[in-house]
C-alpha cells in the first residue's frame, strides 16, 4: 500500500481498507505484550479512551488478517508480527491461522431494541447476539477455507458434543448452510418484531432466547472436513460495548461471567462506558470471573509507549511516496541549532544579572555567581551555558529557603554535587518560559504528547507531516521541521485540543473550566523560583478521604459532588486527565493522582515528564469547575 498524500490522515487503523495494508502498518509491539493469560478461557474486558487501539487489536485476530500476517511472515518488515503470533500459538509456520477469531461490533442494531426491562425483550437481545455469533463464525470459517459463498461449505459437517445437546434456541443442524439460513431468518424476525413493537396487531412468535447460546455453540461446535476437525481454538471478540445500553451491557457481562466460558471472550469498550466509580478508580476493579486489561498498559509493555509509538509512525510513513526510503524521525530536528541559542542566551544573561543583583556582594554566593558569570563572554554559547545560569538561580533560591540557612561560603563544586536531571529539566523549562528557549520539539516530545493514545499520536504526526510537505513545496533543500516550526505546530495542536473540550462533552464547559484551573494551578507551582517539584507539577491528587467524600457525599453537597464526579469521569474517559495511584507513606494516606493530558501540558507551558503533584480538596475542584480559578501573576523573580 502506497499513498501519495499524508499517511497519517486516516487515524483509525481499523478503517484501513485492505487486510494487507492493515498488516503493513500494524505495529507488533502491542502483540509482544500479550501473554497466554489473554487467551485463557474466561471473560476479558479491554478498556481505553477513544482511539486507544481496542478495535485495532481485535481486528488483528480476525481470520483474514491472520492469513495476511501468515503470508507476510517472510517479509523483513512484517515477520516480527508473524513471529509473535506463532509464539502465541495463533499461527502455524506451515499451516497458517490456528485460531478462529470471531469479531462482532455492538454499533449496529442492539441499542435499537426495547429499553423496558422484560424477559421477552432481554430474550430479543440475546437472540440477536446469538444469530450474529453463528453467522460471523461461519463467515470466519469461510475466510479460513478461502471460499466466497456459504454454499461452498457443503463439505463441512457440524458436530455437537455432549455439552451442546442442551441447546434449545440454536438448532443442532449438521449443515452450515442450513444453520446460516436459520441465523439469517432469526435476525430478520428480530427486526420484524422490533418494527411491530408499537403495533397492537403484532403477530408471530418473538425469538426470545433465554441465554447467550451463541457463546456455548462457538466454544463447543466442531467443524469437520473429510474426517478432520478444523481450527478448534476459538476467540470471540465483542467490540464497541459502549454502544449498548447500560442494562444490555450489564446483562451481557453478568451472564457471560456466569457461564465460565472455556474459550476466551474479549469485550472491548471505551472507558467512558464505565460508571463513574469504575472510571475514577482507574479501571482497577477485577475479580475471579473477569479479567480487566488496560490497552494503555499493553501499549507500554516492556519497551514503553515511545518504542511502540515510533514503530507505528515509521510503518505509516513508509507508505508515503513523497520521500521514498526515508524515516519520519529524520525530518524532525532534535537539537537546537547554535544560531537559535543566541537570543535566549542573551535574555538568560540579563535575567541572571537582575536576579542576583541584590546578593552580588554576599560572600556566601561569590563562587556560585562567579562560576555562572564565566559563561557571559562566550562568543558561541551552547545549551549547557543557558542551563548553568538557570540552575544556579534555582539553587540559590533553594539555599535561601532552607531552614538550615548557613553563612559559610558555598564552593563552586557544590553546584555539580546538587545537580540532577530534574534540576536540568526545570532549568530548560524556566529558560523556555522566560527566555523563549525552544522546548517542545523532537520525536520524544511527539510521543509524550500522545499520552499513550495512538489516535492522538497519529493526529499530531499528521500536523507535522503537513508542515514537512509544505517545506518541500517551498523547494527547500531540506524540508525537515526546525525546532521552532515543530514547537509552533505542537502549541497550535494543544490550543485546538483545549478549545474543543466544550464541544465534545456533556459537561464540556465545566470540564474546560476545571482543566484550565488545574493547568494554571500547576503552572504556578512549577515556576516557583526554587523549583521545589522539578521539573514541574503536572497533576493534582485526591486522597482516599477526599475520594470517599466525592463518591459518598453527605448533606447538602450531594448535587455538587455528583456534578464533579460527572466532570472528572468525562475528563478521564476522554483522556483529558489520566489517573495514577499514590501509595500511602508515613504520615500521608494514599490516593489517586489526576495528571493532565500531555498535549494540554503544552498549552499550559508545563513539562511533559510525569512530574510532581499537589493535594487538592474536592471543594476546590467543585469551585474550579463551576467558577474557574483566579490565578496570580507568574514570575520567576527571586
Amino acid at each position: 500500500m502506497a499513498v501519495s498524500g499524508n499517511p497519517f490522515k486516516e487515524r483509525a487503523t481499523e478503517r484501513t481498507a485492505s487486510d494487507d495494508a492493515f498488516v503493513r502498518i500494524f505495529s507488533p509491539k502491542i502483540l509482544e505484550n500479550l501473554t497466554e493469560d489473554e487467551f485463557k478461557g474466561g471473560v476479558h474486558l479491554f478498556v481505553s479512551p477513544p482511539g486507544g487501539g481496542k478495535t485495532t487489536l481485535c481486528r488483528a485476530f480476525t481470520p483474514s488478517v491472520l492469513n495476511s500476517f501468515w503470508k507476510a511472515k517472510d517479509f523483513p518488515d512484517m515477520k516480527e508480527s508473524a513471529n509473535v503470533l506463532i509464539e502465541l500459538g495463533v499461527l502455524d509456520v506451515n499451516e497458517g491461522p490456528k485460531l478462529l477469531g470471531v469479531q462482532l461490533t455492538c454499533l449496529s442494531g442492539y441499542a435499537d431494541l426495547p429499553t423496558d426491562v422484560t424477559i421477552q425483550h432481554d430474550g430479543l437481545f440475546r437472540a440477536l447476539m446469538n444469530c450474529r455469533i453463528v453467522l460471523r463464525a461461519l463467515r470466519s470459517l469461510m475466510t479460513v477455507l478461502k471460499v466466497n459463498s456459504i454454499d461452498q461449505l457443503s463439505n463441512i459437517t457440524l458436530v455437537y458434543p455432549g455439552e451442546l445437546q442442551e441447546l434449545s434456541a440454536i438448532p443442532k443442524e449438521s449443515s452450515p448452510i442450513i444453520l446460516a439460513e436459520w441465523a439469517e431468518k432469526c435476525e430478520r424476525e428480530v427486526y420484524s418484531h422490533l418494527d411491530a413493537l408499537n403495533e397492537t396487531d403484532a403477530t408471530g412468535k418473538m425469538p426470545a432466547h433465554v441465554r447467550f447460546e451463541g457463546v456455548l455453540w462457538l466454544q463447543g461446535v466442531k467443524f469437520i472436513q473429510d474426517g478432520t476437525e478444523l481450527i478448534p481454538r476459538r476467540l470471540l471478540m465483542v467490540d464497541d460495548l459502549q454502544a449498548l445500553r447500560r442494562k444490555q451491557r450489564d446483562l451481557l457481562i453478568r451472564e457471560l461471567m456466569d457461564m465460565r466460558p472455556k474459550e476466551p471472550i474479549w469485550l472491548a469498550q471505551r472507558t467512558s462506558a464505565l460508571n463513574d466509580t469504575e472510571v475514577l478508580s482507574a479501571g482497577a476493579r477485577e475479580d475471579r470471573d473477569i479479567s480487566i486489561h488496560s490497552i494503555d498498559s499493553l501499549l507500554k509493555g516492556r519497551n514503553g509507549f515511545p518504542s511502540f509509538a515510533q514503530n507505528v509512525l515509521e510503518r505509516r510513513f513508509e507508505t508515503q511516496t513523497l520521500f521514498p526510503g526515508a524515516k519520519f524521525e529524520q525530518f524532525l530536528e532534535s537539537n537546537i541549532p547554535l544560531k537559535e541559542l543566541k537570543e535566549p542566551f542573551n535574555k538568560a544573561t540579563e535575567s541572571f544579572k537582575k536576579s542576583v543583583a541584590r546578593i552580588k556582594n554576599v560572600s556566601q554566593y561569590q563562587e556560585w555567581i562567579a562560576k555562572a558569570e564565566s559563561v557571559f563572554n562566550k562568543n558561541t554559547p551552547v545549551l549547557e551555558d543557558i542551563r548553568t545560569l538557570y540552575s544556579t538561580r534555582i539553587l540559590i533560591s533553594r539555599n535561601e529557603n532552607s531552614r538550615q540557612l548557613s553563612f559559610i561560603p558555598l564552593a563552586a563544586e557544590e553546584i555539580e554535587e546538587r545537580d540532577s536531571s530534574a534540576l536540568q529539566g526545570a532549568a530548560d523549562l524556566f529558560a523556555h518560559y522566560e527566555s523563549n528557549l525552544p522546548y517542545y520539539f523532537s520525536m520524544d516530545t511527539l510521543c509524550a504528547m500522545a499520552t499513550n493514545n495512538i489516535e492522538e499520536l497519529i493526529g499530531l504526526a499528521s500536523r507535522l507531516y503537513d508542515g514537512i510537505e509544505a517545506n518541500q513545496m517551498l523547494r527547500r533543500t531540506d524540508p525537515s521541521l526546525t525546532v521552532i516550526e515543530q514547537q509552533k505546530l505542537f502549541i497550535e495542536a494543544a490550543r485546538k485540543k483545549r478549545e474543543f473540550i466544550p464541544r465534545s462533552h456533556a459537561e464540556g464547559t465545566r470540564a474546560q473550566s476545571l482543566i484550565d484551573s488545574i493547568g494554571s494551578f500547576c503552572t504556578e507551582k512549577t515556576i516557583l523560583p526554587n523549583a521545589p517539584y522539578a521539573p514541574g507539577v503536572t497533576g493534582i491528587r485526591l486522597s482516599f478521604s477526599e475520594l470517599d467524600r466525592l463518591m459518598n457525599p453527605q448533606g447538602g453537597a450531594v448535587d455538587q459532588m455528583k456534578m464533579l464526579r460527572r466532570v472528572l469521569t468525562e475528563c478521564v474517559a476522554d483522556n483529558l486527565l489520566f489517573i495514577k495511584p499514590s501509595q500511602a507513606t508515613t504520615g500521608r494516606e494514599g490516593g489517586q493522582v489526576f495528571y493532565l493530558n500531555r498535549t494540554l501540558c503544552v498549552h499550559y507551558g508545563l513539562p511533559l515528564a510525569l512530574g510532581g503533584w499537589q493535594d487538592i480538596k474536592v471543594n476546590q475542584l467543585i469551585e474550579w469547575a463551576q467558577k474557574g480559578r483566579k490565578h496570580s501573576s507568574k514570575s520567576l523573580e527571586l
